[in-house]
């Protein structure tokens, strides 16, 4: 795995840490990427899949970072579908802060959805209401992939 990383980044704060775990997030590392929860999800199984190698852009990944993001992308979305019950699943990348991307590693974000899981509250309370605690949102992600760790 590349130590390429920056500093002031969040992300590669987080793929520092010597163990994976709740407390961090990671779910799963692999040779190039990691799948990890998001700490602020849309719904509950949000997550990302990251390079390990501090990257803005998706120019700016290898040819095996770029390869590596994309299946775990696929694998994530198949999960997030079968053993974790997701009718659908929303799949995007925020390039810019004009696009509301917020930090400047690149990620893939894999949101979890069902039909009917759109709410009032995030509209009339201007707030999020979350039905899984992202421990258990962790645990359930770790069963589901046979507690595979990288």
């Amino acid at each position: 795995m590349s130590a390429e990383r920056t500093a002031d980044c969040v992300f590669c704060a987080a793929l520092s840490a010597a163990d994976d775990g709740p407390e961090n997030l990671i779910v799963l590392r692999e040779q190039h990427v990691a799948l990890i929860l998001n700490k602020y999800p849309y719904n509950s199984g949000h997550c990302m899949v990251i390079p390990h190698r501090h990257v803005v852009e998706p120019s700016g990944m290898s040819a095996e970072e770029a390869c590596g993001t994309w299946d775990l992308v696929a694998r994530t979305a198949d999960l997030l579908r079968g053993p974790l019950k997701a009718h659908g699943v929303n799949i995007g990348v925020n390039l810019g802060s004009a696009s509301g991307g917020s930090i400047r590693h690149l990620h893939v974000h894999i949101v979890p959805r069902w039909e009917g899981d759109t709410n009032f509250m995030p509209v009339v309370g201007e707030t999020k209401v979350m039905v899984e605690l992202l421990t258990d949102t962790y645990a359930r992600f770790r069963e589901a992939l046979g507690g595979a760790g990288g």
